[in-house]
Parts: structure tokens; sequence; C-alpha cells
């Protein structure tokens, strides 16, 4: 008796909570009945047919979805009996809903006049047998063309001041674990993962300075252990520090030298044991004792002028 009894409870308490929390309008199944496949494929309609303004469109937000009117040059809307047809609850028809917010800078109709069709944005639509509310293009489908035709893969073609473009991965801990993220496969795998689409280099570095210690792209005391990752090739250091300078620069203000560079190294005149070192492996030299687009620091020296 107490089981049935607290079944009861149970129930009447589940009730009252479906009550309480209806699906919203978002979640709601689209009420409408539609099959693309149906149109496109098997009777061979053009997408202009019912998307009857997309040629004019100007702008993402524009609403292109048909109207009644529109589906009436085909088919008989006046008769009460085809209202099933299309709606699955007649006396409180719905149409799909329609995102208003979408990027107001593209143009279906400057798309369309290089001709383009559809399909090469709107691929999965000819295979479906229900409508989609959301069914629009990945920002993948985008670029890949978009680098194809060298057409501007810059954000601000598509996307205005202001707008949240902040991907479902930047969490508000991202700062701290992107860096799993630029590791792994994914970083250079499918493209709507990849980090060069919208990060360039530059934007790593304005973090990952090794002289920016409150930044810690490094260890803190890396300045004095690097040399283990830079000659153990354990690390790309090239990734970041893209000009040999940079190397240069540090080492010359510290009077950083290389192990064998000992006191005798070099002598006016003779040439000391830098010489035999110079002509058996002058590229390892070349390696520090070199300007970009101009001669060896040998030559510029006076030691050694150019004939």
């Amino acid at each position: 008796m107490k089981t049935k009894f607290l079944i009861l409870i149970l129930t009447i308490l589940s009730g009252l909570m479906i009550a309480a929390f209806p699906v919203s309008a978002g979640e709601k199944q689209v009420e409408l009945k539609f099959s693309h496949k149906l149109h496109v494929l098997e009777n061979d309609l053009e997408c202009t047919t019912c998307h009857e303004t997309a040629k004019e469109s100007k702008a993402g937000s524009a609403n292109l979805l048909p109207t009644m009117e529109t589906c009436g040059n085909c088919h008989d809307v006046e008769s009460d009996e085809n209202c099933k047809m299309c709606h699955s609850d007649p006396e409180n028809p719905r149409s799909v809903p329609r995102i208003e917010s979408y990027s107001e800078l593209f143009s279906h109709e400057k798309h369309l006049a290089t001709g383009m069709t559809c399909i090469s944005c709107h691929q999965e639509v000819t295979q479906l047998e229900q409508p989609q509310p959301y069914l629009l293009p990945t920002m993948t489908t985008c670029m890949n063309c978009h680098q194809v035709k060298k057409a501007s893969t810059s954000c601000n073609t598509c996307h205005q001041t202001g707008e949240n473009l902040k991907p479902s991965t930047h969490g508000i801990n991202f700062i701290h674990t992107h860096g799993d993220l630029a590791k792994s496969s994914a970083a250079v795998g499918p493209k709507e993962k990849n980090c060069n689409l919208c990060h360039r280099v530059s934007f790593c570095q304005d973090c990952h300075e090794g002289d920016n210690l409150d930044r810690r792209s490094h260890p803190l005391n890396y300045a004095y252990t690097h040399s283990l990752d830079a000659l153990g090739k354990e690390r790309e250091c090239s990734t970041c520090h893209t000009e040999r300078a940079f190397c240069i620069e540090c080492h010359q203000q510290n009077l950083v030298m290389p192990h064998n560079h000992t006191l005798g190294w070099a002598i006016p005149n003779v040439g000391g044991r830098h010489r035999e070192v110079a002509e058996t492996d002058l590229e390892n030299c070349m390696g520090c004792h070199t300007e970009q687009d101009a001669e060896i620091t040998c030559q510029k020296s006076g030691c050694h002028p150019s004939k």
C-alpha cells in the first residue's frame, strides 16, 4: 500500500515539474513538414523557386524564407484539406525559426553573381527530409573557398566590430588550458580547430615572450637553461624567435661565448685557433657572426677585408 502511494506521489510531482518547466520555443521540434530532398532532387526545383529573394539579398539578416503565397505557386494552399500536407498542427501553424543575427556583411547577391550555387555553401540541404532551422555553412566551408579563390580571409570581411566571435572551446579558463589544444593534432587538423584561422604568430608572441617574466611562457630561470633545449633540439626555438638576431643580440650584450672561445681564440695577424675552425667549418662560425643582407662579421671587422 505504501509503495503504491509513493508511486502516485512521484507521478504527480513529475507531472507538476514538467508543467512548471515547459520546453522553450527554441527547443521545440519544428512543426512544419517540408522535404528539401523531394523538391530539389526528386522534382529538380531550383533553390530560388522557393527562396525568390536570395538573388537580390545583400545582407545576411534578410528573411529568405518562402511565404505561403510562394508555396501557392505550386500547391493549392486555399484548400483546408491540404493544410496537413505542410503543417502538423493546422490550427496553430508555425514556420521554421530563422536566424536574425547572421552576418550583416554577407551578400547572397555578390556570391551568386560569381557563379556559385546554393549547394556550394548549403551542401547538406539536398538530403534533408525535414526542415532544419540553423543549417548554415561552417567557417571551414567559407575559408576553404576564400583561400582557393584568393578572396579576403580577414575577420572583418564577414564579421562586424563588436560581434562575439569566441568559439565554444574558449571558456573562462581557456587562457590557462589553451596550450593543450595548441599542442594537439587538432590545432593543425580540422580547420574549425585550427588556431591559425584567427590567430597569427604575432598574437601568440604578445604573451609568449621569453624576456617577459610576468607572462611566463618559459620558466623563470629559462635564460640560464635554454641552451639545453636549443642544443638538444627538444624545442623549435625558431617557432617564436624567427630572427637569428634575437639570439645574437642577447649573447653579445651578456658576453656569452661558445666554450671554445677562450683566451687566444683570435689573434691579430696570425689568427689564433679560430682560423683552424673557420677553415674547416665556416658555416658554424656564420651561425653567430652574420648580419642579414650584409657581409659576414669577419669582413666588416677589418681583419679580413673583402677582395
